[in-house]
């Protein structure tokens, strides 16, 4: 839930503070590797947040394709 924060700012400098907060929070102190990681590839985040908020949510949500994919009916389609 606290990682959502960051992906989900209204910009990069917005998810550059929210990523600050993890780090310091719990969940930064307890997977200290998850904050290094998206400081390490932010050049290639910063670009995310080009997009608009609904094109931004399904890119990092996968659970419509998951749904339509991995039902019985989605299965048989893809079959023939």
């Amino acid at each position: 839930m606290a990682l959502k924060q960051v992906y989900r700012a209204k910009d990069a400098e917005t998810a550059k503070q929210k990523l600050d907060e993890f780090d310091a929070g719990p969940w930064g102190r307890k997977y200290p590797a998850i904050a290094q990681s998206w400081r390490r590839n932010w050049s290639e985040v910063i670009p995310f947040f080009a997009f608009l908020e609904p094109v931004r949510r399904m890119i990092y949500t996968t659970d419509e394709i998951d749904k339509r994919f991995l039902s019985g009916r989605g299965i048989l389609r893809l079959r023939g």
